[in-house]
């Protein structure tokens, strides 16, 4: 009958500790790293869903457009001045995926503040003057879906400035042209707090 084989180990040396202490270390730091990568997606992801709106958008009393009332000025009203904002504080959901019942391509003029849509080659018309400047997060509106106790609808896009305007009225606010705003497409309804 054979004996089981033992064997016998040396005590390390110095440098033999540090290099299987230095080993060690750098399996360790490997199985973080991909713990981190398979973990980043998932966590960005989360962070940004929570993150995907932006509040501050007011209704205009005097040309009835969409406006972002997050400056210490009001921008620029077509119907002359600055906006004059009431009613709900609209959170506006951006770079999330389009669908079929919500829309991308709707943007911040900076020049005039007002959320005009940027999906044609020309950018509408702004009443500063030219077309509207398209700057910020590209806001994704929700539209043809029911209208709810924190969700507002009749929200329509202008075929001549390209804004988004309240269309709940009989008067159709004041658009650059000098009349009222012309409605087309789709019926938005955006969310308020």
């Amino acid at each position: 009958m054979e004996l089981p084989r033992t064997t016998t180990t040396a005590p390390l040396g110095r440098r033999a500790f540090a290099a299987r202490g230095l080993g060690a270390l750098a399996g360790l730091t490997a199985a973080v790293a991909l713990t981190s990568v398979t973990a980043a997606p998932a966590a960005r992801a989360k962070g940004q869903a929570g993150a995907a709106a932006q509040g501050n958008w007011r209704f205009c009393t005097k040309c009835y457009v969409m406006f972002f009332w997050g400056f210490s000025d009001d921008g620029h009203c077509a119907a002359g001045g600055a906006h004059t904002q009431a009613g709900y504080n609209f959170v506006l959901p951006h770079d999330v995926p389009e669908t079929g019942n919500a829309q991308a391509n709707w943007r911040f003029c900076s020049k005039c503040y007002g959320l005009f849509f940027f999906g044609y080659p020309s950018g509408g018309w702004c009443p500063t003057g030219g077309s509207h400047y398209a700057a910020g997060y590209n806001f994704v509106i929700p539209h043809d879906v029911a209208e709810t106790p924190s969700a507002q609808a009749y929200w329509r896009f202008c075929t001549t400035c390209y804004v988004m305007f309240f269309w709940g009225y009989p008067e159709k606010g004041r658009c650059p042209n000098g009349n009222g705003h012309n409605a087309a497409g789709f019926n938005f309804v955006i969310p308020h707090t």
